[in-house]
């Protein structure tokens, strides 16, 4: 009977070898290891006379029973226990034929009893006996494939695979040696162990590798390499190589014959080749993985399927924006050196010039639909004299101009940030010098004077002749601006080269608005969206009360840091903007960094306004000249400047001292040198502590804010990467100018309303090739319109007047509070009761009720040849209507009168300009007064002609700011009978006549009770 063995060692030795006892019995041998799930087992070889068998126990103490195989002889040998994946721990156990001791035993029985329930566990689960031998003789099996090389073990263990392989080769070649009688290996042995498969290879060979010490660190490796066979095999057929080199050598081989010819070796040849080897270590086809984007947990063909789509855009952008380019520069060379013709009768009929006539891709009315008309795009002041010169902030070089005789500087759209043209004119006003590039600074107050800071300085010959001659400003059209149109190609190739990159912040962004829905619900799973889940308002919102259920869902998506991607419609009155404060305070207060942008200054100095008052740290980025003046103190340069003043004064203090003692020391030209150098090295002083200002001012900041295409100013791309991005008025800004500040931040949020204006577009055929659509407008319907929220709820106009808004521009989802559903200009304090007070809706008509004109109510094209139209009668009855509110008790700031042709608004200043009474007043274009309100409105629609052209008055987007700019008032003064011939402006007009009141007005019959009325309109029935 055999006993327990008395001796094991392991190759872990912070595994006790006690900590696995094992006990021997009569035709069986049992081995537990209770809590080890994979164990590494060699036995050596036992004597024929223990006769041991193939069994197992059944005691449920007994884990992973050991199995003892037999030959063709019936004797047991090697037995490896590979059918297990090698995990955590490996022990090898060595039994001898020592008797057994009661405390083996006993040591046993209290280990195996330890751990009953656990065993248990495992027991219940583990394969059978001969499920067992199955899955040892198949892992070896599929454990196949290429060996492994020093890439995948490393140089130790393939070291430490060889000098055992080394050793089996001796072994194994030992019987061809000349008069070797104590050999190890039979010839009959030498073919069991080749012919017996992989498992009896991979198990003859463990003796040998346990021989060599395994190198330090490296035991994972040793073990995973000691059971793979093709590895063993490769190193086992190179390591009998040498032997029989060595052998051959030594003459310890027949001289006669070449080691080729050696029995192991013909053996082992005729093995490799044959079936049985090829099958075991042939490459196993393993299940192609999914490659997994790590950046983004995307599967990669998902996102080489999202890289396509962005490679395309880049590209048709590119190809547009170069489209857009062109026709920019070529439009403005023709208005800078325009001679201003006189229009024909039929120009004047057909609304057309020689002008558009020559271009068709570029006709008057298609210019003004988009944004501006010829006039706006060039506005020209002539006959001017500059007067004096002087340093602004940044080192602008400021001009300050006078027109002759300090008369009145004539109607003129120029304002503050605008980018003009200066140069000398000739007598006819026509250009006589090259153009020097400026931006208006400001308009005096005086009415005669206009202060350009421009790019030139002194010394330049061009900018010489200005003084002493008569000087021409032209407005120069804001995209034939270089730099605008370079930041917007630099955009696109970064979007292209680093979207999806692992480092780019914005990576989510780019995959959720190029990928389709089922590409990116991986953000679900990544913590970066959610899209299912029940958005609530964070607890840092004060109080919930002072917004509606549609306020408080944007907010709470504003809030979601999981999505990468908001998009908040929000139609006039809704309190955007509002919404947008609180949502940029709120994620200030949880510690991020916001960048707020916009497409237009404007638009920025708004939203720097409504954030003054929130006790942020804001810092506006801008040219200072195109900086509004209620928002100057918190621009960057003005910042800098206050913080850089005691520096300044210092500074000018050294700089007179050193100038003081330079006059005393001409004679001394070494002296003087010095001193000119302290100068020169003084300046680079007050550069280098201006340059550490404003790194400091930017990024202590909380909120930067600047426009679209300045967030590509160098100051702020070196700056930190923003949590959250905000661009308001994205319904007017082309795409790729979004993409500039989103490249800079981890998400981002598009508000605005794509049912306003769009995005201003010159060239036709960039605008039938989608350039004129907003990212806004692409992201509304984008994954089934998942990524947006509207603003439902209107705080602003008369319902009389929004639901008309609601009806035409927003499915009637728009809804007028209580608060100002019913509130009339009757309602404001000081205001008398008269039936233009009492009503929301009015519509002042030029045709009678039979069917004629007013006399003076036709349309005119401009004689200066700007391509606008202008209305002498409806001009005459607009100033009436004024005088009739204010008359009434309304106050002249809540007027404004509106007209989308700027000679209109040109005669319409002229005239509200000699009237005391209406000063206050204000007159604008409807594009420039979008994001703007007041009590009462006056639109002068200026279209009266037989044909019933009405060009883009049928713009329902413009109609639609004209419209709802109102809270209280809205007077439409038109001809009905050319207006009509639109269906969209016939239904507005139909909506008046149901919800308010029509008049037929004549000019100059004004008199308390010159407008006609009658409530029936034949000619929009």
């Amino acid at each position: 009977m055999m006993e327990a063995a008395s001796s094991s060692s392991c190759l872990y030795p912070s595994l006790k070898p006690s900590t696995f006892p094992f006990h021997v019995k009569h035709n069986s041998t049992v081995v537990t290891a209770s809590d080890i799930n994979s164990i590494y087992y060699n036995i050596k070889k036992k004597n024929k006379k223990d006769n041991l068998q193939c069994c197992s126990s059944s005691s449920s103490s007994f884990i992973n029973p050991i199995h003892f195989l037999r030959d063709n002889n019936n004797t047991p040998y090697y037995y490896s226990l590979v059918g297990f994946p090698f995990q955590q721990q490996h022990l090898i156990i060595r039994s001898s034929n020592s008797s057994t001791s009661s405390s083996n035993k006993t040591s046993s029985s209290r280990g195996s009893s330890s751990k009953k329930k656990k065993g248990r566990r495992l027991l219940s689960s583990s394969p059978s006996v001969e499920q067992q031998n199955e899955q040892s003789v198949e892992s070896v099996n599929q454990n196949g494939g290429d060996p492994l090389g020093k890439k995948d073990l490393g140089r130790s263990v393939v070291k430490w695979i060889s000098n055992g392989m080394k050793s089996m080769a001796m072994d194994f070649a030992s019987p061809d040696i000349v008069q070797n009688q104590d050999t190890d290996f039979s010839d009959h042995v030498r073919q069991r162990v080749l012919r017996g498969g992989g498992l009896t290879f991979v198990i003859e060979s463990q003796p040998y590798l346990s021989a060599v010490p395994m190198p330090l660190g490296s035991e994972t490796l040793c073990l995973k390499a000691s059971t793979h066979y093709p590895t063993l095999f490769d190193h086992f057929q190179r390591e009998l190589k040498h032997v029989l080199l060595d052998l051959q050598l030594k003459s310890l081989i027949p001289p006669t014959e070449d080691w080729r010819n050696a029995e192991s070796w013909k053996l082992l040849k005729q093995f490799a080749n044959s079936a049985e080897h090829r099958a075991i270590a042939r490459k196993i086809p393993q299940t192609k993985t999914k490659q997994v984007h790590s950046g983004l947990g995307m599967e990669m063909d998902k996102a080489k399927a999202v890289q396509s789509k962005i490679d395309n855009f880049v590209k048709t952008m590119s190809d547009l924006l170069r489209i857009e380019r062109d026709a920019e520069l070529e439009f403005t060379h023709e208005e800078l050196n325009a001679v201003p013709t006189p229009p024909s009768s039929a120009d004047e009929v057909t609304g057309t010039s020689s002008s558009s006539k020559s271009d068709s891709s570029k006709p008057i009315e298609y210019l003004v639909t988009h944004g501006q008309s010829q006039q706006e795009l060039c506005d020209t002041i002539c006959n001017l004299h500059a007067v004096s010169s002087s340093t602004g902030l940044g080192g602008m070089h400021l001009v300050l101009f006078r027109a002759e005789g300090y008369h009145r500087l004539p109607p003129t759209t120029l304002s503050p940030g605008d980018m003009v043209c200066v140069r000398t004119c000739d007598s006819r006003g026509g250009g006589a010098t090259s153009c020097m590039q400026g931006v208006i600074n400001n308009l005096g107050e005086d009415g005669c004077s206009i202060s350009v800071a421009l790019e030139s300085r002194h010394g330049d010959p061009t900018f010489s002749k200005l003084f002493g001659k008569s000087v021409r400003i032209d407005r120069i059209p804001g995209l034939a601006d270089a730099l605008t149109y370079e930041r917007n190609c630099e955009a696109l190739m970064l979007l292209q080269k680093n979207g999806l990159q692992k480092k780019n912040p914005s990576k989510a962004i780019v995959a959720t608005l190029f990928g389709e829905k089922e590409d990116v619900a991986w953000m679900e799973q990544n913590n970066l969206a959610d899209w299912t889940a029940e958005e609530k308002v964070d607890v840092l919102l004060p109080d919930h009360g002072v917004y509606d259920d549609s306020q408080l869902k944007a907010i709470a998506l504003g809030l979601n840091k999981k999505r990468p991607v908001l998009v908040i419609q929000g139609p006039p009155g809704t309190g955007k903007t509002g919404l947008l404060k609180e949502v940029i305070a709120l994620s200030v207060q949880r510690g991020e960094r916001v960048l707020v942008t916009a497409p237009t200054n404007a638009a920025v100095d708004n939203m720097v306004e409504k954030l003054s008052d929130a006790g942020l740290n804001i810092v506006r980025v801008g040219n200072p000249a195109r900086i509004s003046a209620s928002v100057a103190s918190k621009s960057l340069a003005e910042i800098v400047k206050f913080r850089l003043s005691d520096f300044v004064n210092e500074f000018e203090r050294k700089k007179a001292n050193l100038r003081r003692d330079l006059r005393y020391c001409l004679d001394d030209d070494s002296l003087a040198a010095g001193i000119r150098q302290l100068l020169k090295q003084l300046g680079k002083s007050l550069k280098k502590k201006e340059k550490e200002i404003v790194k400091e001012v930017l990024s202590t900041a909380e909120v930067v804010l600047c426009t679209n295409t300045g967030a590509a100013d160098p100051l702020i791309r070196r700056l930190d990467t923003f949590d959250l991005v905000v661009i308001d008025e994205a319904g007017q800004a082309i795409e790729p100018s979004c993409w500039i500040p989103i490249l800079q931040a981890k998400r981002c949020i598009l508000a605005g309303d794509q049912c306003q204006l769009a995005p201003v577009v010159l060239s036709r055929n960039a605008l039938d090739g989608g350039l004129g659509i907003s990212l806004m407008e692409r992201a509304l319907n984008l994954h089934e319109g998942i990524l947006a929220t509207k603003l439902t709820m209107q705080y602003r106009m008369n319902d009389a007047i929004a639901s008309w808004a609601s009806k035409e521009m927003y499915d009637e989802l728009l809804r007028s509070s209580p608060t100002v559903s019913s509130h009339l200009l009757v309602d404001s304090p000081f205001v008398k009761t008269t039936w233009i007070t009492s009503c929301p809706l009015l519509l002042l008509d030029t045709r009678m009720p039979y069917g004629s004109l007013s006399v003076g109510c036709e349309e005119h094209l401009d004689p200066a040849g700007t391509g606008s139209f202008y209305n002498e009668g409806e001009a005459d009855i607009v100033v009436e209507h004024v005088l009739s509110l204010i008359y009434a008790g309304v106050s002249p700031d809540e007027i404004v009168v509106q007209s989308p042709y700027v000679a209109q608004v040109q005669l319409l200043r002229e005239k509200l300009y000699d009237l005391p009474e209406a000063s206050g007043v204000e007159v604008a274009t409807v594009d420039s007064f979008q994001g703007r309100e007041a009590d009462a409105v006056i639109i002068s629609m200026v279209r009266s002609n037989t044909l019933g052209a009405v060009g883009f008055l049928g713009d329902s987007r413009r109609m639609n700011v004209a419209i709802t700019r109102a809270r209280k008032h809205v007077t439409v003064v038109c001809d009905s009978s050319t207006i009509c011939h639109n269906t969209f402006l016939a239904r507005l007009l139909r909506h008046i006549r149901h919800f308010g009141r029509v008049k037929h007005a004549d000019p100059g019959t004004f008199g308390g009770s010159g407008f006609n009325m009658n409530p029936m309109l034949p000619s929009i029935s």
